[in-house]
């Protein structure tokens, strides 16, 4: 008979040690958004890049690089990998590229070519930035940078400001640009404040953002962003006891302010009658670019990226800014180019209408960018309403979409655990 042999000398088997996973923090990302938005927004009001390059412009850059290598750095370091679609290159690419043909045509190369390498770094940087974080976190994270920024270049502006439209202060950020700031993430937190998966303090910004829109009397986002609210309303599915009472209180008040008060009326006629007929001047540099001649090469591929301006005729000035994303495409990358983004816009909706988990919040909000981007600048440029675009863009790309978090029955604003496993990150499943 073997002797019995105890149990604290018994042998013990093997168990393989895995090393630790380096899972980036909520503060990086969100870091990031804030420090990329600050780069893309305007530091001095009214001038346009030329191909110079002063103070302000290397510092922007620089700030730009920075943020673009701490992604990378992230993506290299980080062992989780989110699935990421690249249609959305497919499309912006020969965009770019057209973009530089026509500008060497033009003999405005070197402008044309650096905004460019800004749109092609910011849309990589994007990319990097949602390979490693989730994209729920990454859309928060992206109307936290919106907000702080438009929050402070408005509250410095009403410390600075002389009256009338609320201007930025610091940075000296337009009315326009300062309602997009807050309107996508005030937008957001509406349409988790109709679900009831907002604490107090997501109420209070909720109403400190609806502020600042209100006071930048952007007609365009105010527009927006009424068809937007009126989207995520008709796309509930379960109204929640909170809601219907809020609702009650705010009625009334929206009531008395849209039909017995002149506001709304002043707010449409803010300069005067004829400047809403005009579209303020807006037409007179679309008819100049929608009137090119076919036969020429400005018609088909563009004049460059830093084309943002067109001579016009029988005016008190000799040159007028486009002030639409679609009317500076044409003149920026020609037809081609235009035709590519449109496809790559309605592409993009279409993924967000077949999307039954990211329908009701990115189909509003594409309609936001849309609606603006008909009477603003900035869809496909160096700027603000671009990384916007470039996150739903690439939220709604096929792989990304069958990943995607439900944000009809969960709710991203409250605290959750993560569980870390061997390529990504998961999320529990449990309703809001």
């Amino acid at each position: 008979m073997q002797p019995l042999v105890s149990a604290a000398w018994a042998p013990v088997e093997h168990v393989p040690v895995h090393k630790t996973e380096h899972v980036p923090r909520q503060w990086q990302l969100t870091t990031m958004w804030i420090l990329l938005v600050f780069s893309v927004v305007a530091w001095r009001q009214g001038s346009l890049f030329t191909g110079g390059f002063d103070m302000v412009v290397v510092l922007k850059a620089l700030l730009q690089s920075g943020v673009l290598c701490w992604s990378v750095l992230l993506w290299l370091w980080s062992d989780t990998r989110h699935p990421v679609g690249v249609r959305s290159f497919l499309f912006l690419g020969p965009v770019l590229a057209l973009s530089v043909i026509g500008a060497m045509a033009e003999g405005n190369l070197m402008a044309s070519a650096i905004i460019s390498i800004r749109v092609a770094m910011l849309a990589l940087t994007v990319l990097f930035i949602m390979r490693v974080f989730p994209a729920q976190r990454v859309l928060l994270s992206l109307c936290i940078g919106l907000a702080t920024v438009g929050i402070i270049s408005a509250g410095s502006g009403l410390v600075l400001g002389g009256g009338g439209r609320l201007s930025g202060g610091i940075p000296p950020l337009s009315p326009n640009e300062i309602a997009l700031l807050s309107g996508i993430p005030a937008l957001v937190l509406f349409h988790q404040a109709l679900r009831a998966q907002v604490k107090w303090w997501h109420v209070a910004m909720l109403v400190v953002l609806s502020g600042i829109l209100l006071l930048s009397e952007s007609r365009t986002a105010l527009i927006a962003a009424a068809a937007t609210a009126a989207a995520m309303l008709l796309m509930l599915r379960r109204i929640p006891i909170q809601t219907i009472v809020a609702a009650l209180v705010t009625v009334p008040v929206a009531f008395y302010l849209v039909f017995l008060t002149p506001v709304i009326q002043g707010l449409m006629a803010r300069e005067d009658s004829a400047s809403v007929l005009t579209l303020n001047s807006r037409t007179i540099s679309w008819s100049v670019v929608l009137n090119l001649p076919n036969d020429s090469w400005q018609r088909w591929i563009g004049a460059g990226m830093s084309q943002k301006t067109i001579a016009v005729e029988g005016q008190y000035w000799d040159e007028q800014v486009f002030d639409s994303s679609w009317i500076s495409l044409l003149a920026q990358t020609g037809v081609i180019g235009t035709a590519l983004v449109a496809m790559w816009v309605l592409m993009t909706i279409y993924s967000a209408l077949r999307s039954r988990k990211l329908r009701s919040l990115l189909f509003p909000l594409l309609a936001f960018v849309v609606i603006r981007s008909v009477m603003e600048n900035g869809l496909v440029d160096a700027g603000a309403l671009f990384l916007i675009f470039m996150v739903f863009a690439l939220m709604l790309e096929p792989a990304s979409a069958r990943a995607a978090f439900d944000w009809e029955n969960s709710s991203p604003l409250k605290r959750q655990m993560y569980s870390t496993g061997k390529n990504r990150l998961q999320l529990p499943r449990s309703g809001g």
